[in-house]
């Protein structure tokens, strides 16, 4: 059942938000924080897209000689308000790590959501929120398989893409605080795993989808 938050718009603080997602991002499953070996190794092919990632969004710290190693611009994920943190799944046979969470909060990013987050197959959780990324939501992003999406406190704008309702996968979908207008799409209400969804202090009309959606 979708979580209905009923808090008025000026007192829903994002360390809120990441609390909520945080309790649910520990019913999806354990989330290992322990250093990998030597020997863990990212397909090239996740390396070059972490490349393009970054120059999507302007990030232009990030190391890709070691990405999965645990230093701390690549730990795992946490819950300060300020987070740059990249986690790789290093349990697959053959020594080889995948890319599931990234967490970019409060990074001063201003370019675009990344159309080649696509190019990491093993992709779970997305956190770019408190930045001032604008555009919309690629479509690119439907043949993902996210559970836990959060763009809150960005300068996104035109209408919510209706093939959001694509990415059945999602668990929780935050994208308060941005400048989204038109009516909520229908379509949202095809998630039928949402367990938490923000929509507030947006430019949104019209009345909202009768199934699993809240406002």
């Amino acid at each position: 059942m979708v979580r209905i938050l009923n808090v008025p718009v000026d007192m829903i603080l994002f360390s809120q938000i990441n609390i909520a997602l945080i309790v649910l991002m520990c019913n999806m499953g354990p989330i290992s924080s322990r250093a990998q070996p030597q020997n863990m190794t990212l397909p090239h092919d996740e390396v070059e897209a972490l490349r393009e990632i970054a120059a999507q969004l302007h990030k232009k710290d990030w190391n890709f000689s070691d990405p999965c190693s645990n230093v701390p611009t690549f730990s795992s994920p946490h819950t300060d308000q300020y987070n740059n943190t990249l986690f790789c799944n290093c349990s697959f046979p053959g020594n080889v790590c995948h890319v599931q969470s990234i967490f970019l909060v409060g990074q001063e990013l201003d370019g675009v959501l990344p159309p080649a987050l696509v190019k990491l197959p093993y992709i779970k959780q997305l956190n770019l929120g408190q930045n001032y990324l604008s555009g919309s939501i690629p479509r690119e992003w439907t043949s993902t398989k996210l559970e836990f999406l959060v763009l809150s406190v960005n300068n996104l704008s035109g209408p919510i893409p209706s093939y959001l309702g694509n990415i059945v996968t999602l668990q929780a979908l935050a994208l308060e605080s941005n400048l989204f207008s038109g009516t909520i799409p229908p379509e949202l209400g095809k998630l039928i795993n949402m367990e938490i969804l923000y929509l507030r202090a947006n430019n949104l009309t019209g009345e909202l989808p009768t199934r699993r959606v809240v406002f």
